[in-house]
């Protein structure tokens, strides 16, 4: 089943392209995926993936700002819900956990992103998104929900990289857990503890 929203005409196939493309570069990474292996996915020639994207790094960019574009779509409704609550930063990470855990390949391609690949669309996503995200956890701040003895950045930060963890660590945290014979929490339970290091009293 398809990740991504498709946004071109299907008579030219590009948005199976892209498809193809993010499932290459979440199983391989950008330097581990081939033109060549992209075009099989798709049932395509090399040559239409030149014609339509230019080169591997031109197709990881557009991908990039494909999943980028999905993540934004799917935030939206709790981003600009207005006024930030109390549980304003709690549905921010609720939504968060919820966007990465059904959209499995681009939590890969998230990774990869990370491990290695072209800095500049990695730093273009970076800045996009937390020019949208931060600003609600200062929100939060100045609204007394979120602890004053950390920046809102780091706030942000702490939340997302555990959500993160959560999902492509399962079998290590569950591992770590059965040390101290502690059963796997589910994913609100998670969502509660990640949101209790920040809050303010909790």
């Amino acid at each position: 089943m398809p990740e991504l929203k498709p946004v071109f005409s299907t008579l030219d196939a590009r948005d199976k392209l892209l498809e193809a493309a993010l499932s290459a570069f979440a199983e391989h990474g950008f330097h581990g995926a081939t033109v060549r292996d992209i075009s099989r996915r798709a049932g395509v020639s090399q040559g239409l993936i030149t014609h339509h994207f230019g080169d591997k790094e031109r197709l990881w960019n557009l991908l990039g700002d494909r999943v980028s574009e999905d993540f934004l779509d799917y935030m939206t409704p709790v981003i600009e819900t207005g006024a930030v609550d109390a549980r304003a930063i709690p549905a921010l990470l609720s939504a968060y956990m919820a966007y990465w855990r059904s959209h499995p390949l681009a939590l890969r391609l998230q990774i990869w992103r990370v491990l290695g690949a072209p800095e500049a669309e990695r730093r273009a996503r970076v800045e996009r998104l937390n020019r949208q995200i931060v600003p609600i956890f200062i929100q939060a701040q100045k609204a007394g929900f979120v602890r004053a003895d950390i920046s809102a950045g780091q706030a942000m930060i702490t939340t997302g990289a555990l959500i993160q963890y959560r999902l492509h660590s399962e079998l290590e945290m569950a591992n770590a857990l059965s040390i101290t014979v502690s059963p796997m929490p589910d994913d609100e339970e998670f969502l509660r503890y990640v949101w209790s290091l920040i809050a303010v009293g909790a």
